[in-house]
């Protein structure tokens, strides 16, 4: 009896195996099929691609999107891909195919959400890209990628407050040093209340950038331009050597400005004391043309010359040349002799063909040239990056 019931038992144990084996070869079979129609699909749509039919293969990559997570990865990839391209309406018609997934996991959602933002950015719909990208930091989800990209919108759109807070937030979730960005912000509003006579706003804006940024020239410099039109000079020189301090590479946009105020103040000897001291350490020629200058006016073109040339033996200098043919022409006229003053003359005017549509300025970090000042690089978007140009034809 005991021996029979034990022979039901197991009868009954090897029918249930072989139900569980059946069902897991059907899963595995069923799986294997939809495997090979999902590989053929997307091979097909690989090979669209491969021979330049983009219309055709987003197609396919589309019904793919929508129907399988197991493609999720690589369709997400190759929507960047194609923004990457600059075909953004093909990439957000990828990225939404996987957003209208059915059951799609949390977590794919939120990276299709953010791959759809940086579509949108790329194709100028900013409004779009802002909400999603809002979205994204109020649900916690990718919140570094989303402030970051927020505030790269607000700079877009000039809207500084909203970019001082963005950048903020990304300072403080990614540990990120946003100051560089954050001080020229400042600086931003401290211009606009400028512009509008709101000197109250823009000392106030001013101060900010200072105290997120101790080292910010553009806030010094601004600051000092604030106290000359005030005709606070001896003020304004002390700004403007803060700034010298705190890069010297700005120098030459501001130099004879500070020059201004040293000869308005009756500080001409401080002026030239200075500059002879600068000239010691600094390698570019504006010092030597601003002191040139102002020998000039107080001891005559004659001793500028003089000056000039002694100074262009040590470090050579297109600009520095051209200042010599300017002072020589200057310095005597009437005792030179018809053909010496042309022929100062027309080297003068080789120089300054030379010297013509040169750029002044480069970015530090993408090698973008420049003719006027610019505190935002234009190419890169980078902030305190575009500087003099050091060089024989330059600095």
């Amino acid at each position: 009896m005991n021996f029979s019931l034990i022979w039901v038992f197991l009868a009954l144990l090897v029918g249930v195996l072989l139900g569980v084996y059946l069902a897991t070869l059907l899963r595995t079979r069923n799986n294997q099929q939809k495997f090979e129609q999902l590989n053929h699909r997307y091979f097909k749509g690989l090979n669209y691609l491969l021979n330049d039919e983009s219309d055709k293969a987003i197609d396919v990559f589309i019904q793919l999107a929508e129907t399988s997570q197991e493609t999720f990865e690589p369709q997400l990839a190759l929507g960047n891909l194609y923004r990457r391209k600059g075909e953004v309406d093909r990439a957000i018609k990828l990225h939404q195919a996987l957003i209208s997934q059915p059951n799609l996991p949390e977590k794919y959602r939120t990276r299709a959400l953010l791959a759809i933002g940086k579509d949108y950015m790329s194709a100028g719909l900013l409004d779009r890209a802002e909400v999603l990208f809002s979205e994204l930091v109020e649900i916690e989800a990718h919140t570094p990628e989303a402030l970051y990209a927020l505030t790269d919108i607000y700079q877009q759109e000039q809207d500084w407050q909203e970019a001082i807070r963005s950048a903020k937030r990304f300072q403080n979730v990614s540990k990120r040093q946003m100051h560089v960005p954050i001080s020229h912000y400042y600086c931003e509003l401290a211009d606009l209340a400028w512009a509008q006579e709101d000197a109250v706003g823009a000392e106030n804006n001013l101060a900010s950038a200072l105290h997120i940024d101790p080292r910010c020239a553009r806030a010094l410099i601004t600051q000092a331009e604030i106290k000359v039109s005030q005709n606070k000079l001896d003020k304004a020189l002390s700004l403007y050597h803060l700034a010298v301090e705190a890069d010297k590479d700005y120098l030459p946009l501001f130099i004879d400005d500070m020059a201004t105020c040293y000869v308005q103040s009756g500080q001409g000897e401080d002026l030239e004391a200075w500059l002879l001291e600068l000239i010691k350490s600094y390698h570019g020629v504006s010092p030597i043309l601003t002191l040139a200058n102002w020998y000039e006016q107080q001891k005559g073109a004659a001793f500028a010359a003089d000056f000039v040339e002694e100074q262009l033996q040590k470090r050579a200098s297109v600009r520095g040349l051209n200042a010599l043919l300017e002072l020589n022409l200057n310095k005597d006229k009437a005792n030179l002799k018809d053909s010496n003053l042309g022929y100062f003359e027309v080297l003068k005017s080789l120089v300054n063909q030379l010297l013509k549509g040169k750029s002044k300025l480069r970015c530090r970090k993408c090698g973008f040239g420049a003719k006027q000042k610019h505190w935002q690089c234009p190419s890169c978007k980078n902030w305190g990056v575009v500087k003099p140009i050091y060089g024989l034809e330059s600095e």
